[in-house]
């Protein structure tokens, strides 16, 4: 009833209205699949709660387009395409806490997906049944749609090189850049309907990206080997490494290079520039630190042994006088923000806060070759 309904408003296009329905039902079993997997951890992870969310938002979107025309203003339709106008913000949200191990998902970041949905039912509801212009209809709805999957992109690209979980660091590439062509494809199309239901060839070129996007997904979530694919470990825990993938020696190198060169002092240090030094081949490097140390991305390995050497002469009175700022330059920090950040989270309390509770010089011991940051001193 479905297809002739459509098929009636556009006739000779059953064989597309066919492909279109295979590759919908294609995407719903994988995105079945997808919320079934993002279930299993839904209490213990956010990124799962958040993939979740994700996967139900393009079911919601999914089916919109082979709603029959009568069903367009009922009222049951509308909870669920407000719900897949939501996707480009889940996505961001997704990408950010997926590929970050220090983002963090505040109230703002909710209130925007809130502002984006509430744009999308305006133009929906409002400017599609009022004939407004297409300029004045992409302001509300696709432009902030692509703006926000160009934030999705840029969480998933972002620090791609100091990503140490090498499985995650090649996802991070297809991943991003599939996606984010597939949303653009979508969102583009949005402009061109200007009827609903679309046409089938505009639902094949809406259903096919669906297809692509949700194919990629699946295969970077079903295919990771990280137990830790969903949520980071609090406490990484080094990993003991197979006889044939032994890297003690590199990493007792590693910690001479930190420990007695201070090697971490350089200005925009690089896992590349790192490997050179020591002569050995960056995939190796990035696995020895990740394996034998626990830590996931390499500024945050440099910054724990940032954050030791700029304790004492914070915490010296002689050096009251001394600007912050020196001291975060002096220990490798390029700037004052980075610094100010990663002491915040590593101690709970700023830079200016724990000069002013220190009284005499910190005693704390360089960290071990894999720390990732020193004991919280606030």
């Amino acid at each position: 009833m479905l297809a002739g309904s459509t098929a009636n408003r556009y006739p000779g296009t059953m064989g597309l209205l066919f492909w279109d329905g295979v590759f919908r039902g294609g995407t719903a079993v994988l995105l079945a699949l997808l919320a079934w997997n993002f279930g299993q951890d839904w209490r213990r992870s956010q990124t799962a709660r958040l993939g979740l969310l994700l996967t139900v938002s393009g079911l919601s979107y999914l089916f919109l387009p082979a709603l029959p025309p009568e069903a367009n203003d009922a009222a049951l339709r509308v909870p669920p395409h407000l719900f897949g106008m939501a996707a480009p913000g889940l996505f961001w949200l997704f990408a950010s806490r997926w590929f970050d191990d220090d983002f963090e998902v505040r109230r703002w970041h909710w209130l925007v997906i809130a502002v984006l949905v509430v744009a999308g039912a305006v133009s929906a509801y409002q400017g599609i049944p009022g004939n407004w212009p297409r300029p004045v209809l992409a302001v509300f709805w696709p432009i902030p749609s692509l703006v926000v999957t160009g934030l999705g992109l840029r969480a998933a690209l972002r620090g791609r090189d100091n990503d140490l979980v090498e499985d995650r660091r090649r996802v991070r590439l297809a991943l991003g850049l599939t996606i984010g062509a597939m949303i653009t494809v979508i969102v583009a199309g949005e402009l061109i309907v200007d009827s609903w239901p679309p046409p089938p060839g505009m639902r094949l070129v809406n259903s096919i990206p669906l297809l692509v996007m949700t194919l990629a997904i699946a295969v970077s979530v079903f295919g990771w080997r990280d137990a830790a694919l969903l949520e980071s470990p609090l406490q990484p825990a080094p990993t003991v490494a197979a006889p044939e993938a032994d890297d003690s020696a590199l990493l007792a190198r590693l910690k001479a290079e930190m420990t007695r060169e201070r090697l971490y002092r350089q200005d925009g240090l690089t896992i590349t520039a790192v490997a050179a030094r020591l002569g050995v081949p960056e995939y190796r490097l990035r696995r020895a630190i990740n394996q034998g140390l626990g830590a996931r991305n390499f500024n945050a390995y440099l910054n724990g042994f940032r954050l030791i050497e700029a304790q004492d002469p914070l915490a010296d009175p002689s050096q009251r006088e001394v600007p912050i700022l020196t001291i975060a330059l002096d220990a490798g920090f390029g700037s004052l923000a980075p610094f100010n950040r990663a002491f915040r989270d590593a101690n709970a309390c700023t830079p200016t806060e724990f000069r002013a509770r220190s009284g005499k010089p910190s005693s704390k011991e360089p960290p071990a070759a894999g720390a990732l940051a020193p004991d919280p001193i606030c």
